[in-house]
């Protein structure tokens, strides 16, 4: 398993780039990038992305099992140490790096690339993303209700796949829906409501 130190950088990455959005609305909201650059940026990101998912070449194989070993079975990626600790290193970075950039791209309507402008911002997807980072939260918790409160050991087959998939990612919809509306969205608004009064209160105040 990976240490948080590992894991920890996707979540700073997107910390930063949404105080960097929230700052570019109130202090400069009609910022924006000429069309050769938002079209080479696009571009850029959509191709790193697509090269961490697909052109790394690390997943022809299957994963190793927990008794299994690279060197004597066939599985895993067939990478040395030293490739393993730099992907590793750098995977989860270049991955919300590159999210990043679209995410910036796409608020601010200049995600130029594949048509993919018009699906990342469609207005269908607010509801879902309302919930994500919620969803993100609670699918543990569901999955390990499942998982340990088993009678029998576990089986894979397609259908059992899919209909576990589906049924955790409806309850942890409904759950993430039910702490949207009971905390995350009161507290939302009741942080929000401060922060203007505080922003509001401080350019009133004489210098």
């Amino acid at each position: 398993t990976l240490t948080p130190f590992f894991r920890a950088s996707p979540y700073i990455i997107g910390f930063i780039t949404a105080q960097l959005w929230h700052e570019k609305c109130r202090l400069c909201p009609n910022l924006g990038l000429s069309k050769l650059p938002s079209i080479l940026l696009s571009l850029f990101s959509i191709i790193l992305l697509s090269f961490i998912s697909m052109g790394t070449g690390g997943s022809e194989k299957r994963p190793c099992l927990l008794w299994e070993s690279p060197h004597t079975s066939d599985c895993g990626s067939g990478w040395s140490v030293d490739e393993l600790a730099v992907y590793n290193s750098f995977v989860r970075p270049a991955w919300a790096f590159g999210l990043s950039i679209i995410s910036l791209l796409s608020f601010n309507g200049q995600l130029m690339s594949l048509g993919a402008s018009s699906v990342l911002t469609w207005n269908g997807w607010d509801p879902f993303g309302k919930l994500s980072f919620s969803m993100y939260l609670l699918h543990p918790l569901i999955i390990n209700i499942w998982v340990l409160g088993g009678a029998s050991k576990f089986r894979y087959s397609h259908v059992n796949f899919f209909y576990a998939f589906a049924g955790i990612v409806t309850l942890t919809f409904f759950a993430a829906l039910a702490v949207g509306i009971l905390v995350e969205w009161p507290m939302s608004k009741i942080t929000r409501n401060f922060e203007e009064r505080l922003w509001s209160s401080s350019s009133t105040s004489p210098l």
